[in-house]
């Protein structure tokens, strides 16, 4: 994308924007969504994404339950867009006893001295719960990929920044993770979305193996930080925080308990994180991100062996 491209498409973005914050949010979000809407109709190529990556996931579904889901995705992306644009109008006193399951469940993991990984996906407004459950008191940090248009790139985490949420890239970024956890911070990361071969080790999802990021096992096993599933579902008009049970990275009660050698432990782990964020999309489906391409990198045969041999070893 050239600059000039880039500044142009920018500068419409955030006119949008100013006039989002402008309008009141259920206004809002009805427009976007209906904008959404239109777009699963108009544009047949990522509907279709839409709908196949559900009928790999649901092959029992009607096809008139698969339809409702494939529309209900793309209006879901409205909805979140208008909200994060009216973030700051979400905080406040019930915001506060809605989410205080989740602040009571990482307190006390907080209070185990060691920090703590939230694990989360792209499921409900994802967004809007990292900037909600972000305190001045305690550090949260996500690893965030870069959007290719670098000025709102850097718009966009400077918004995120002005509400207590800290952004990680890759490389230098676990090691910034470590740190922060050494200090007690608390550092999430969405483990939902497709590695490209290398980059990864293959879980089962769906009944179907998909090549997942292991940089969740591999911080937790190397600062002994537990892992809290946390997720942002939409029950109404609210965003209602999901909170599992911790997972430690090592002990009895860890999946890579008992396991020899580095590579297995990291991929049980990675396995048990996979099986928690399909339980919530299953009880959720619409709300899940399933424009991505989740199974696009596939093992040779002999990985999907060890990869579906790992999965009984891990459930």
């Amino acid at each position: 994308m050239s600059r000039l491209r880039s500044l142009l498409t920018y500068s419409l973005i955030r006119v949008g924007w100013w006039l989002g914050e402008r309008l009141p949010l259920r206004t809002l979000r009805n427009l976007l969504e209906g904008i959404a809407s239109l777009g699963y109709r108009v544009d047949t190529r990522w509907a279709d994404r839409v709908r196949g990556n559900l009928g790999l996931a649901f092959p029992d579904w009607t096809p008139e339950r698969l339809e409702t889901a494939v529309e209900q995705a793309f209006r879901y992306w409205g909805r979140l867009a208008a909200e994060i644009i009216h973030a700051r109008d979400a905080r406040g006193v019930e915001a506060e006893d809605t989410l205080r399951v989740a602040h009571d469940a990482m307190d006390q993991a907080l209070a185990r001295g060691r920090g703590v990984l939230i694990l989360t996906a792209h499921i409900g407004n994802f967004e809007l719960l990292g900037r909600l459950v972000a305190r001045d008191d305690v550090t949260l940090a996500t690893f965030h990929r870069q959007f290719k248009n670098p000025y709102f790139d850097t718009f966009f985490h400077r918004d995120r920044e002005s509400m207590n949420l800290l952004r990680l890239g890759r490389g230098a970024g676990v090691r910034e993770a470590l740190r922060l956890l050494g200090r007690g911070a608390m550092v999430a990361a969405p483990l939902d979305q497709n590695q490209r071969p290398g980059r990864g080790v293959f879980v089962d999802m769906f009944g179907h193996p998909a090549c997942t990021s292991t940089v969740l096992a591999r911080l937790s096993l190397a600062s002994g930080a537990p892992v809290l599933p946390v997720f942002g579902i939409w029950e109404g008009d609210d965003i209602v925080p999901v909170v599992g049970q911790l997972i430690e990275p090592d002990g009895p009660d860890s999946p890579a308990f008992g396991l020899d050698g580095r590579a297995e432990r990291v991929r049980a782990l990675t396995a048990r994180y996979t099986n928690e964020i399909e339980a919530v999309v299953r009880r959720y489906p619409e709300q899940w991100n399933w424009v991505h391409r989740r199974w696009k990198t596939q093992p040779d045969d002999a990985v999907k062996e060890a990869s579906v041999q790992t999965t009984i070893v891990a459930a």
